[in-house]
């Protein structure tokens, strides 16, 4: 029941202001600078892109039984937009899992950690047994253009490497129940042994498809902090994300339009030069001030301004636009009141 658990949490913080579309635009990590803000103001960055492949049919069946439960009501002000009912909130306090998630962190690097991982321990363990027409478990081509070249590097060395692969994982299991390794390492593939999927997981400890797919991800969160944050401890695991690490956080629109803007463009120079609309460029502007420090706000927002979207704010207990613009005076835009929603949110 995780998956109702993490739905019931999005909505319970929401409070009905956004449309059941945006929790599950949140889910899918969709990389729309509203979805990324909505991650940022309502705090819940540790959903984000948590399940990139997780489809709308599933999503909306997911809601239906929620509702049936009676865990879950429609707003009467919002269309598509609910509420968390008494009941669901009970059962919510009642069925906290031991989980935890850090899914805009590791929003671009969790599926190339496990498909790596996975790939390079089967390639390694067959090399080492001078079997080589296997069947591979990762169907990427980038996953596998990586395994080659790290291959080629150790090629004769497969006893040490997998060893240390070894060690690592056992320090980091470890710190896991032992249900959560046994899941984890079920699903390592070697010689001759192929990992189980996720059905065969859930038939196997007796879990939904969903809560096997959130333990795995919520278990590499923590083991990517571990490596992340102890290079003392892991030499080896850390290589699997190495070219992650750096990773630009803007979108590469948001990053062209940055450059601009540092450079000394105006916005209505930035929208002739791009050929983009001038609310592309506001979007733009609302996403660098969500992930640059000393972002220079008072070049868009004045103090006084500033001040009176806060007090809107404050006043309108909520983060939606028009409840926010009815209370702010005529000349205020909603880029301005994004702009600072964006960076006290920050």
């Amino acid at each position: 029941m995780l998956f109702e658990w993490i739905l019931l949490d999005c909505f319970k913080t929401i409070h009905a202001e956004r449309t059941a579309s945006s929790v599950y635009h949140l889910l899918k990590g969709k990389r729309s600078i509203q979805t990324v803000q909505d991650a940022h103001i309502y705090k819940l960055n540790q959903y984000y892109g948590i399940y990139k492949h997780l489809t709308k049919a599933h999503f909306e069946s997911k809601l239906t039984g929620l509702m049936k439960e009676n865990f879950l009501e429609e707003s009467s002000s919002l269309q598509s937009g609910y509420f968390i009912t008494r009941p669901g909130y009970e059962w919510f306090q009642k069925n906290q899992p031991g989980l935890s998630f850090e899914g805009l962190r590791y929003y671009d690097k969790t599926d190339v950690f496990l498909e790596r991982l996975l790939l390079l321990i089967q390639t390694l363990t067959n090399s080492k047994m001078s079997f080589y027409s296997f069947i591979p478990v990762i169907d990427n081509s980038k996953a596998e253009n990586w395994v080659k070249q790290v291959y080629k590097k150790v090629k004769g060395k497969e006893s040490h490497v997998l060893t240390k692969i070894y060690e690592e994982l056992h320090i980091l299991l470890s710190s896991f129940s032992e249900q959560e390794a046994s899941i984890f390492v079920d699903r390592l593939t070697g010689y001759k042994k192929y990992g189980l999927s996720l059905f065969q997981l859930a038939e196997k400890y007796q879990m939904t498809e969903d809560d096997v797919y959130f333990t795995i991800i919520s278990m590499t969160h923590r083991i990517l902090k571990s490596v992340e944050t102890d290079k003392t401890v892991f030499s080896v695991l850390p290589i699997f994300i190495k070219d992650k690490n750096a990773v630009n956080q803007l979108t590469k629109s948001a990053n062209e339009t940055y450059q601009y803007l540092i450079n000394g463009y105006s916005i209505s120079q930035i929208t002739s030069i791009r050929n983009l609309k001038e609310n592309t460029i506001f979007d733009h502007i609302v996403e660098i001030a969500l992930y640059t420090d000393n972002f220079p706000i008072r070049d868009y927002v004045n103090q006084e301004e500033q001040n009176e979207i806060i007090e809107a704010i404050e006043k309108a207990e909520s983060y939606r636009l028009k409840d926010i613009k009815k209370l702010v005076a005529d000349h205020i835009s909603y880029f301005q009141i994004r702009l600072v929603i964006a960076t006290v949110n920050k």
